[in-house]
């Protein structure tokens, strides 16, 4: 049995860190924790800072899965992408669940701008908790 968080490198994921660890201790299961790096980001600069927020909450990583994964190009999803590789690596893994979080938007940001929260929400096929993110200065 699997959990699957995905976070970015916001400090505001550190909740999303403690709900997954928590989920995952509480029911025995496995605990895989996934960053997507931007296309054009610092996969090993990724690396170490999102190792970093993980230690901060649960102290190491160990019995963490962490993956760092580099964004790739596609033609067929031009936006997206950040979602579409969490759900692919759902799809591979099978986790039971996915631990998200969701920053709040308000008004036109809501309509204007792609979430991947959203997006994962919709097109996940297995349950699905959401974790509200709090904003770098809240963090």
């Amino acid at each position: 049995m699997v959990i699957l968080a995905a976070i970015d490198r916001d400090p505001g994921c550190k909740g999303v860190v403690e709900t997954a660890h928590d989920l995952a201790t509480s029911m025995d299961m496995e605990l895989v924790i996934l960053h997507v790096v931007p296309e054009d980001g610092d996969e090993e600069g990724a690396r170490e800072e999102v190792s970093d927020i993980v230690r901060s909450v649960i102290g190491d990583l160990e019995g963490v899965d962490l993956r760092i994964m580099p964004e790739q190009t596609r033609r067929d999803l031009p936006t997206g992408r950040t979602a579409n590789h969490i759900l692919q690596v759902a799809e591979d893994i099978d986790p039971d669940y996915i631990v998200i979080g969701s920053r709040k938007r308000t008004g036109l940001g809501k309509i204007l701008l792609g979430s991947v929260s959203k997006l994962i929400l919709s097109n996940a096929e297995v349950p699905v908790v959401t974790v509200e993110q709090k904003r770098r200065a809240e963090a």
